[in-house]
């Protein structure tokens, strides 16, 4: 998966989002935080260090953790950033 295939399922996450019921606002800005830092560390022109993406991927687990039992399509989502992620070497 490219950067650009990346922010698409990022944006197909989203939207996934707007139109679940009863995903609360805390985890909506938690993906939200965890997508702006994704976006941060794709677009930043130098190396990208372990310190940098440690807390990302440790943001993504925990997330994945609240989704999996209450929403499965969006635990699916999440596992592809992740992964997304990991091939991209972040």
């Amino acid at each position: 998966m490219d950067k650009q295939q990346l922010l698409s399922t990022l944006e197909k996450l989203h939207a996934e989002l707007a139109g679940t019921d009863h995903v609360d606002e805390k985890k909506l800005r938690q993906l939200q935080s965890i997508t702006d830092d994704i976006q941060r560390l794709l677009t930043q022109e130098d190396d990208v260090s372990d310190a940098q993406v440690a807390p990302v991927n440790d943001s993504i687990q925990d997330l994945l953790l609240q989704f999996e039992a209450d929403h499965p399509s969006l635990t699916a989502a999440l596992n592809q950033v992740a992964a997304g992620l990991s091939n991209l070497g972040i």
